[in-house]
């Protein structure tokens, strides 16, 4: 009767310990796709802030050569104006540095 008892009792313990390991790789899954989700996430608002920067970086180039060609100095405030907006871009961007270091690099 005792064998029969720590036979079943084993069997139980062995059930319980492969339900709480599939519970772990369950859980374990679910958090790395949650975290990739995230990372995409944060992957795709850089990509955004970059387009919008390098979009930003066009016009500077084209009011720069305007103010070059005609001598017209009332088009530096708007340069002023379009660096700013590009400043702002690396802020939200989450790394500055890098963000204008690649909006720049040419």
């Amino acid at each position: 009767m005792n064998k029969s008892l720590f036979t079943k009792n084993k069997k139980i313990a062995q059930s319980r310990i492969l339900s709480l390991f599939c519970y772990m790789k369950v859980t374990v899954i679910i958090s790395l796709f949650l975290m990739s989700l995230g990372f995409q996430s944060c992957q795709s608002e850089y990509s955004e802030r970059m387009l919008k920067a390098l979009e930003l970086k066009q016009k500077y180039m084209e009011v720069k050569d305007i103010i070059l060609e005609s001598n017209n100095t009332n088009l530096k405030p708007m340069l002023v104006e379009i660096e700013r907006e590009i400043k702002i871009q690396a802020q939200i961007s989450g790394n500055e540095e890098l963000f204008l270091a690649e909006v720049w690099k040419n």
